[in-house]
């Protein structure tokens, strides 16, 4: 077992149905036949997943483990997906809930450049979560948007992202607005001797990524705001390999994925496992009571995903967001603990007096949860 794959499947039930299906993705994800092909033995026994037995799960439904060779993954992340989840996932009612990996796949996956311990050190901040916030809205005019990121610095925030939405009509508009948007910051750091992150959203045509990317860290910045399911899971983890860089992973266009509960990939293992397998540093996912329909108990499986021991990967920071107000941050602190980052946008830069003042009564509502 220990050099296999395991998936594990919410299915419909009763039962026998239940395995049957099971039966059927270990044979459709790997040897693609009907399960009366006449197999030779060798095949049957060394390539075709092995299926364990039906478990019942909540709502009627039922689990089913299916355990692949790692070697059909071949060390790589579309691979791993391709196998999983390839044509499974074109069949209603079948959800990826849980996926274990052997050392021996994950080795392959340097995971987070900085991860938890890693941006702590590079921010200087230990004893609370990290303060977020996005750069918005879009029409800004280039000059706005850097005076919103060097006031959110001067209030003592930790990392100010490009809205996902912001759109540059072409390379040398990009440029400008993410130079302007730098030399604002910077100056605010160098004011406070502290470091506010500046994370530009990299976004362009496929052949475009890495010489954007280059030019981002060229500016002396050090990471980027990414959305994965738009460029490619296995994009970003070719982009965050080998480079310092902080990637914060946005899940913009992954919905499809999870939100329907009764199909695709559960919640934690889409954004906390795959996220970090994948090499993301930060992963956005909306918190639960905002304006998108997540559970509490969804948003903290993620959050422990993010966290939890993944061979020698380190661990990413689990970043709520969406529609956090001032009065949530006993709640934030308890639901997510010290090793988050609080993501929040409108109601940080509407506050009386502005992104600065926002900035200001955050930092303080975290130094009254956690002391300091």
């Amino acid at each position: 077992m220990s050099c296999r794959v395991v998936a594990v499947y919410e299915v419909p039930g009763p039962a026998a149905e239940a395995e049957r299906l099971g039966r059927a993705i270990a044979f459709e994800e790997t040897v693609e036949v009907p399960l009366d092909f006449p197999l030779p033995a060798a095949i049957r026994d060394g390539i075709v997943g092995r299926v364990g037995p039906a478990e019942p799960a909540s709502g009627g439904k039922f689990r089913v483990a299916v355990n692949f060779p790692a070697t059909l993954a071949a060390g790589r992340l579309g691979a791993l997906l391709n196998l999983v989840f390839g044509n499974a996932s074109i069949w209603p009612g079948v959800r990826l809930v849980d996926l274990r990996l052997p050392d021996s796949f994950l080795a392959a996956f340097p995971g987070p450049n900085f991860g938890i311990p890693g941006l702590r050190r590079l921010l200087g901040v230990e004893g609370r979560p990290l303060l977020a916030t996005a750069l918005k809205p879009m029409g800004s005019s280039d000059s706005e948007l850097a005076e919103t990121a060097a006031a959110f610095a001067r209030g003592g925030g930790d990392i100010v992202k490009d809205d996902q939405n912001i759109v540059d009509k072409d390379r040398a508009a990009f440029e400008s607005r993410v130079s302007r948007i730098t030399e604002a910051v910077a100056r605010e750091n160098a004011k406070s001797r502290r470091i506010c992150l500046y994370l530009p959203h990299l976004s362009a045509p496929q052949e475009e990524l890495e010489e954007r990317l280059r030019f981002i860290l060229g500016q002396g910045l050090k990471g980027v705001l990414i959305c994965p399911a738009i460029v490619g899971l296995d994009m970003m983890r070719t982009l965050a390999a080998g480079r310092q860089a902080v990637f914060m992973a946005h899940p913009a266009y992954s919905g499809a994925w999870y939100c329907e509960r009764s199909h695709g990939i559960e919640h934690s293992l889409y954004l906390g496992a795959l996220m970090r397998l994948a090499g993301a540093d930060i992963t956005v996912f909306p918190n639960a009571g905002g304006r998108f329909a997540f559970t509490p108990e969804e948003c903290g499986a993620i959050a422990r995903r993010c966290r939890q021991p993944l061979n020698s990967l380190a661990a990413a920071w689990p970043a709520p967001g969406g529609g956090m107000r001032l009065d949530d941050a006993a709640d934030m602190a308890r639901d997510f603990g010290l090793d988050a980052v609080w993501l929040v946008g409108g109601s940080l830069l509407m506050r009386p007096g502005g992104p600065e003042a926002g900035a200001r009564d955050f930092r303080a509502s975290m130094k009254t949860v956690f002391g300091g």
